[in-house]
Parts: C-alpha cells; sequence; structure tokens
C-alpha cells in the first residue's frame, strides 16, 4: 500500500511541475467582428475610417485581455492592439525597406552584411519605437528587432528554416 501510495504522489508532482511548466499566456485566438468589444471597433473607425479589417482576434496576457485588429489602409497593412475599452497598446505596421531610419539600416547591415530584407515593421508601444526585419541569405533566414538608433535589441541568427506545409500555409492566408 505505501508503494502505491508513493507511486501516486510521484505522479502527482509530475503532473504539477508539467502544468506550472506551461505558459501563463493564451495563445492568440481567432474571434469574429462581432466578438469585438463595441470601443474597440469604434476607437479603431475613428482613427481609421478608410481602413478595411482583414481579422479579428483576443489573447490574455498577464491577465489582461487584448484585441487586435489586422488591417489594410490602402496599400498600408497594420495591425493595432487595444484593450477592450479601446486604449490602444501597440500599433504595427509594415514598412517600405527605403522608409527604415539610417541607423536601423545601418545596424542590418552590421549584423547581416549580406542578407536581403525580406519584411520590415514598426512597432508603437505607447513612446517606444522598435523596428522589427526579416532578412533572408539563399534559403537562411533570420530576424532583427532594433531602436530607432540603431541598438539591436533582438537577433535571430540566420538558419535554414524548415519547408512549411500545405496546411500551414493555408492557415496563413486566412490571416
Amino acid at each position: 500500500m505505501r508503494n502505491q501510495r508513493f507511486g501516486v504522489i510521484e505522479a502527482l508532482i509530475v503532473l504539477a511541475s508539467a502544468v506550472a511548466a506551461l505558459p501563463l499566456n493564451a495563445q492568440e485566438k481567432k474571434i469574429s467582428k462581432k466578438d469585438v468589444p463595441p470601443p474597440v471597433l469604434a476607437a479603431f473607425e475613428k482613427a481609421y475610417p478608410h481602413a478595411k479589417i482583414r481579422g479579428t482576434s483576443n489573447e490574455v496576457e498577464n491577465g489582461k485581455t487584448y484585441f487586435e485588429i489586422e488591417s489594410m489602409d490602402g496599400d498600408q497593412a497594420r495591425d493595432i492592439l487595444y484593450l477592450a475599452d479601446g486604449t490602444v497598446t501597440e500599433i504595427e505596421e509594415v514598412v517600405a525597406v527605403g522608409a527604415l531610419p539610417g541607423a536601423v539600416k545601418t545596424a542590418i547591415d552590421r549584423e547581416f552584411p549580406k542578407a536581403k530584407i525580406a519584411k520590415a515593421e514598426k512597432t508603437a508601444k505607447g513612446t517606444e519605437i522598435s523596428y522589427e526585419v526579416q532578412v533572408s541569405l539563399g534559403s537562411k533566414k533570420g530576424s532583427l528587432v532594433v531602436d530607432p538608433s540603431g541598438k539591436v535589441l533582438e537577433k535571430n541568427p540566420l538558419k535554414v528554416k524548415k519547408e512549411k506545409t500545405e496546411k500551414e500555409e493555408e492557415g496563413e492566408e486566412e490571416d
């Protein structure tokens, strides 16, 4: 009996460790436009009256629920993260390579000298601005997050990426 009880206790410890290792932040979940709080939609429509909503989602992070609106405003792709009351917490916009600040371009050239910029995005979180660039060199891909002064905040080195499955690519098209 004692051995069985010890086995159960060990199993409970393993289970508790596995639960503790789970991420505290929920995954982003696609939702329909009708599930977005009215203050969020009102704030979006006021700020971007000509933009078309491409997708909506929500996620819980550190106990707060955020709502994301993915949009196109002419040829400008933009994702905005809101709190339920319509407060903007983050704006992410695709940026033309030619529009990147000189210090950011210098940092990219220094970190990935021969790579081509595949995509660049500007992120604003309050007054903090950063630029995330996806780069490629042949079949290798990497990324860099840089502040406007050229300081590297995050770097993912060039690596060969696995080919996406057809299902992953279909899911990407829905975004």
